[in-house]
């Protein structure tokens, strides 16, 4: 295998090895009292603190041996639009990376449009090729890869059915097989990530009220089923999170390798801490204030390029 190939692709569940990041520099005072609801911010950010913060993840981020990558540095032809996307930091939502290259996802209209095309240029310089990428007209925001064998679409209210539905036959190029999740279309199950996220090849964090339906499709068959009892046939224990939790982010991790996370301080309680510190799941905590102002996680903020079995 050329040297090419092992560079990106995030199927395997072990050890982070690069991610890209960006710090919202030019665009993050665009951001007022107006128009924070318009940009799907929680509220107006203080911009010192939010890019200090920024910083200090990614800081933290190197001190676990990950490389960290920033947008700016390859961009050039859309360079122009950082200063028009202050939801660009949250890059986890523009793409997803396998070993075949990118899904790239195609924002909505509004506040987010755009961001596909300097995430697109951005890859390509880094040396990702493009694997699939939506129309114009078309909507998807993200998906989860849960092995090399399994990828977990769910309908929120950030994608489109026909889309998502269109593209099956392109994921099981790639995947044997698809999870594909019925969820309520509300904001705080805007995406996968929101309501499941492995830990590590036995262990999961979930929401089970999200899970209206679930299916899994493969190239032969389509059939609903029951998540958990699906996962527990391939000795994958789901631990669930409450309301609170959900709403504080408690799916929306960064896995630095199996049972080693960063999370926020405030996403997780006590009862649920305790569970999984007896599963011997470390978590590296990270405490956030001006970082909330986005209305997104670390994980949100974190696009992962590479990752390698242990």
């Amino acid at each position: 295998m050329s040297e090419s190939k092992t560079m990106f692709g995030t199927e395997e569940l072990g050890r982070l090895r690069k991610v890209l990041l960006h710090n919202p520099i030019e665009s993050l005072s665009a951001v007022s009292e107006e128009n924070y609801k318009y940009h799907l911010f929680n509220f107006v950010p203080k911009v010192d603190q939010y890019l200090k913060e920024h910083e200090q993840y990614a800081q933290m981020l190197r001190e676990h041996d990950v490389e960290v990558l920033f947008v700016r540095d390859f961009v050039r032809q859309t360079k122009g639009l950082l200063a028009k996307l202050p939801n660009l930091p949250y890059l986890h939502d523009t793409a997803v990376i396998t070993s075949k290259g990118a899904i790239l996802s195609e924002m909505c209209s509004g506040t987010r449009a755009g961001e596909e095309q300097v995430v697109k240029e951005a890859l390509t310089n880094i040396g990702i090729p493009i694997f699939h990428e939506f129309k114009t007209q078309e909507q998807f925001e993200g998906c989860l890869i849960l092995s090399p064998s399994t990828l977990m679409i769910v309908n929120t209210e950030r994608s489109s059915p026909n889309t998502i539905e269109g593209f099956f036959s392109k994921a099981l190029e790639i995947f044997a097989e698809v999870i594909y999740i019925e969820a309520p279309q509300a904001r705080r199950y805007m995406h996968a990530d929101m309501i499941f996220n492995r830990i590590s090849e036995d262990l999961a964090l979930y929401f089970p009220p999200a899970f209206l339906h679930a299916y899994l499709i493969n190239r032969q068959t389509r059939k609903e089923i029951n998540f958990k009892t699906y996962l527990g046939r391939k000795s994958i224990e789901l631990i669930p999170i409450s309301d609170e939790e959900q709403r504080n982010w408690g799916c929306s991790f960064v896995p630095l390798e199996p049972k080693k996370l960063i999370h926020y301080d405030l996403a997780l309680n006590i009862k649920t801490k305790k569970l999984l510190k007896e599963r011997g799941v470390q978590i590296h905590e990270f405490h956030p204030a001006a970082l909330l102002a986005g209305g997104g996680s670390l994980r949100c903020l974190t696009l992962r390029l590479w990752r390698t079995a242990l």
